[in-house]
């Protein structure tokens, strides 16, 4: 039986946990005391259906976990370095559902880059309210060896995947394809955060999506010079996947903006910022993106 641990069960992780669980692997779920005791008590409702599981605590040392999912707010994870630390076995396979470009290189610094596989997660449009997640759109999680090639640990996520039926691709070039993800969150996240705006007015209104390029081109010039290569036509790609999108969705930023707390701005724009500081590239929208949120943050008093 697969052993598959998960941390980190807001939208993101309370929905693909509940969809293994509806394919027959239950996944266990670590968390601390506090968490577990109103995990337990409230369970999770994810679609109107409540999904219950076993909780680990940080201090046990029983269980290594064969695939451990860490789907944490980026401002969690090297607190979530230690608390996953007694799970991670020789063979533990750690997969990062989180957005951004840098949580697969802090988890290969922490575990070694032998346990960690690149992901991310596209097209899920779950919404969170306390412990209540509701999606129309499922997702999708991409992976893959940053060398393109296949191995036992892409073998036993596909695996995985195909049993619970979790829609995925397999691709052999990850690393640009997750630049292509961290352009859409850097720019959709923030610029929907600061206007408050679901997806569907980005494809319909012209003049929000041009505030999308302007961030997005921001983040083709870094790639081009970590030679990674991202071009114009990888703005055309979102263009058309924003038409797939529930029009009436927002993205996670905007729902950490509504109910008021930490975002995820220091590994968007923040982010950027610090990479055109050390490849000499011009990044002003991003670092006026970055003072907005952190000015909402302010208000909304969130420390």
């Amino acid at each position: 039986m697969e052993k598959i641990l998960f941390i980190g069960m807001g939208a993101i992780g309370a929905s693909f946990a509940a969809q293994m669980k509806d394919k027959g692997v239950t996944p266990v779920v670590l968390c601390d005391e506090k968490r577990k005791a109103r995990y337990v008590k409230d369970g999770f409702i994810v679609n109107g259906k409540r999904y219950d599981y076993e909780y680990l605590l940080p201090k046990e040392t029983h269980y290594k976990a064969d695939l451990l999912f860490v789907a944490v707010k980026y401002h969690h994870l090297t607190e979530t370095i230690n608390q996953i630390k007694n799970f991670v076995g020789p063979e533990t396979i750690i997969v990062s559902l989180m957005n951004g470009i840098d949580s697969e290189l802090i988890l290969s610094e922490a575990f070694g880059k032998n346990h960690v596989v690149p992901a991310f997660v596209m097209g899920i449009d779950a919404v969170r309210e306390d412990n209540s997640i509701n999606y129309q759109d499922p997702g999708k999680i991409t992976f893959g060896n940053k060398n393109g090639l296949e191995d036992s640990k892409t073998e036993f996520i596909q695996h995985l995947f195909k049993k619970t039926a979790i829609n995925y691709e397999l691709s052999d070039e990850i690393l640009k394809k997750q630049w292509w993800k961290f352009m859409v969150n850097v720019s959709i996240n923030q610029v929907s955060a600061i206007l408050d705006a679901p997806y569907g007015v980005f494809d319909h209104y012209p003049v929000a999506f041009e505030i999308l390029e302007l961030a997005m081109k921001e983040v083709i010039e870094l790639s081009k010079a970590m030679n990674v290569n991202l071009d114009e036509t990888a703005i055309s790609q979102f263009k058309g996947a924003l038409h797939n999108l529930t029009e009436t969705a927002v993205t996670s930023m905007v729902q950490d903006v509504r109910a008021k707390r930490k975002t995820e701005v220091e590994m968007l724009s923040g982010q950027v910022i610090s990479f055109g500081k050390k490849y000499g590239i011009k990044t002003p929208v991003n670092e006026l993106l970055f003072k907005m949120i952190q000015t909402i943050e302010y208000m909304n008093n969130v420390q």
